[in-house]
């Protein structure tokens, strides 16, 4: 029985150190699909939101307000209409963030947090584990936390070129996304932009010429998911 009690939090400690250590930077390769006019999921994860812009703005149903997609997005360069599209990346799931689509990168746009609040209060959490989409649109983390922007400018359709922001939103205290991409950069579809340590929310913001292709609890592979097209 003593032996029972040593080895239970030495197996705990051990699972814990794996997880954070070694099994959050593991790196799948990841080949993404051919085809034009299409944009990839960014990132591993859950699809909590999905909602249409109008005139720059977009609705709360949790705050039963229009929030400004600019100011959610922490960039100017967000879309006047489209959609604003959230994948939650949670500790489980592949940690690197993804170009959705080819182009050169014409910003890159870091704003500090205003709170430290986590992104999912516990009901939330539990929600999450039980395979139930929480909507985090509205939240204070979502509205407050630090966040990293990356607008792309590519092409969507061939001869087209569309406009695309990723916003990087920390779950809590402090982001800790390592960044490869700058300013002129020019990236290729599926390439890493991003690796967020603790994970996070990926917001992102597309043009009204692209039509979702995933809906609310879905669960997306990044760089293998189409999550939008141009239809």
């Amino acid at each position: 029985m003593r032996l029972r009690r040593l080895l239970l939090p030495i197996a705990a400690g051990t699972a814990v150190w794996y997880l954070r250590s070694v099994y959050r930077f593991r790196d799948p390769v990841r080949v993404p699909p051919t085809g034009a006019g299409v944009v990839l999921s960014p990132a591993d994860g859950v699809v909590s939101f999905v909602r249409r812009i109008e005139d720059g703005k977009i609705q709360s149903d949790a705050l039963n307000a229009a929030l400004k997609v600019g100011d959610l997005l922490g960039s100017a360069a967000a879309a006047q209409n489209g959609w604003l599209m959230g994948i939650f990346v949670g500790p489980l799931d592949v940690h690197y963030v993804y170009q959705p689509l080819a182009g050169q990168i014409t910003e890159v746009q870091h704003t500090a947090s205003r709170s430290d609040v986590a992104l999912l209060g516990p009901g939330e959490a539990l929600s999450m584990l039980a395979g139930q989409p929480t909507d985090l649109l509205g939240g204070r983390g979502t509205l407050e936390n630090e966040r990293l922007s990356f607008v792309t400018q590519g092409f969507v359709t061939q001869g087209e070129a569309g406009q695309v922001t990723m916003t990087l939103v920390a779950p809590g205290a402090g982001l800790k996304a390592t960044s490869y991409l700058k300013g002129g950069d020019e990236a290729s579809a599926g390439h890493k932009a991003a690796f967020l340590a603790e994970g996070g929310l990926v917001m992102l913001c597309l043009g009204a010429e692209l039509t979702p292709q995933v809906s609310v609890g879905e669960r997306v592979v990044g760089v293998q998911t189409v999550i939008a097209a141009n239809v």
